[in-house]
């Protein structure tokens, strides 16, 4: 078939998805950058992907998207994937799920459409997609969870697990990029334990540095001019990071620069922001704000130590799994990070801490060995063999399993 000839929305890389063996995959949504990260990096010729960002007026506008900016008209991106942005109205997701979800129902069909012949499949990343999934009756389906939901809506806890049980039962396959919390689905709902599967978080390829970075790399223009070390934590201030721990280690190590890569935090009457606003008040911590996604890997490449210093009681903390991770492993750079769950599986490639104390004596630790542990060849042979690319391939085999593909 020449592609003057082949269906709208066909080049010469997507002729095989049309195949009774192909298959569709709209994602909803890809708003955060690790879901994206791992979709996005799907390579197969009989598979297509669609990209959907779906946004309330406000959190859009404030990214400065429109309901007529060119993002929101559906865009061909690669030859096998598709983009999408939504400006919907407040309250899409939650209060009004059935009418939120119509615009975004109404896209994937027609994206379908373009594909005919193709294995229709839908990945929801929040169970209020359960919605779309009854709107849309997908040939497919997969529950991709990254999160304990309920911690985002704590007024409607009870609410959203009951949604998120009633999704893991009408998926056909469950993927939790954390152990803990695929543990956590299985004991919720034994019926579909078989279909619940762990799948962590990829090194994003772009984040992967030609070798392991024993010494760090120069650093961005906006950092360079700071002293080093470069302790650098990248990420949002909120209060599941351990300040206090933050702010002992700007006074024990003061000639440290402790470099934070993210928005700065307005002032909240909360306990952990006092912690906070003692720790950005010294004069070793540089606040740098949000940087580009795109731009984060030069960061990690940079710093002379990688930073995850998370509350380890906090229960966010306990089911998630830092992206920061492996966003750092591609780097080979040393990683201390305080014990998590998520984190304890990788004890030969990053220094876990129990507490404060053991904290800053691994940092103390790195520093006395010129920040090179020895690890780095380590960390960055575990990156390259867990990329993004191979997670999206380990998903994909799941979801031809589960289809009986």
């Amino acid at each position: 078939m020449s592609t003057a000839t082949m269906p709208a929305g066909w080049t010469e890389g997507t002729r095989t998805i049309g195949r009774r063996d192909g298959l569709a995959l709209a994602v909803a949504d890809v708003c955060w950058p690790s879901t994206e990260n791992l979709f996005r990096e799907i390579d197969r010729d009989s598979v297509a992907v669609l990209m959907l960002k779906c946004l309330d007026y406000v959190n859009a506008w404030r990214r400065g998207w429109y309901p007529w900016s060119p993002g929101c008209r559906l865009r061909q991106s690669g030859p096998a994937a598709w983009d999408q942005h939504f400006v919907l109205p407040s309250g899409w997701m939650k209060r009004y799920p059935r009418m939120g979800m119509r615009p975004i129902a109404r896209s994937i069909r027609s994206w379908w459409r373009r594909l005919p012949g193709a294995r229709r499949g839908l990945v929801m990343s929040y169970p209020q997609y359960l919605y779309l999934h009854q709107q849309l009756q997908p040939d497919v389906s997969i529950y991709y969870n990254i999160d304990d939901y309920a911690l985002y809506w704590p007024r409607e806890a009870e609410r959203v697990r009951e949604l998120e049980r009633a999704v893991v039962r009408a998926a056909d396959l469950t993927v939790c990029v954390s152990r803990l919390r695929a543990g956590e689905l299985r004991a919720a709902v034994p019926e579909a334990a078989g279909r619940i599967h762990y799948v962590p978080h990829g090194a994003p390829t772009p984040f992967l540095a030609a070798r392991p970075l024993v010494h760090p790399a120069e650093a961005p223009a906006d950092v360079a001019h700071l002293p080093r070390p470069l302790l650098g934590y990248i990420g949002m201030m909120e209060d599941r990071v351990d300040w206090e721990l933050m702010d002992r280690l700007s006074r024990e190590f003061p000639r440290a620069s402790i470099v934070v890569v993210g928005p700065r935090s307005a002032t909240v009457a909360q306990p952990w922001w006092e912690s906070c606003a003692r720790f950005l008040a010294r004069p070793n911590v540089h606040v740098i704000g949000r940087r580009p996604q795109e731009m984060l890997a030069r960061y990690y490449q940079s710093f002379d130590i990688s930073l995850i210093p998370y509350q380890i009681d906090h229960a966010f903390n306990q089911a998630c799994n830092p992206t920061k991770l492996m966003d750092t492993m591609g780097s080979g750079r040393p990683i201390v990070a305080t014990a998590l769950p998520e984190c304890r599986l990788h004890a030969e490639r990053v220094h876990l801490a129990e507490d404060a104390d053991e904290f800053l004596g691994a940092v103390r630790r790195i520093l006395d060995q010129d920040c090179d542990d020895g690890k780095a060849a380590l960390r960055h042979a575990f990156a390259l063999a867990n990329t993004c690319h191979v997670m999206s391939e380990r998903v994909l085999d799941l979801i031809a399993v589960a289809s009986g593909g």
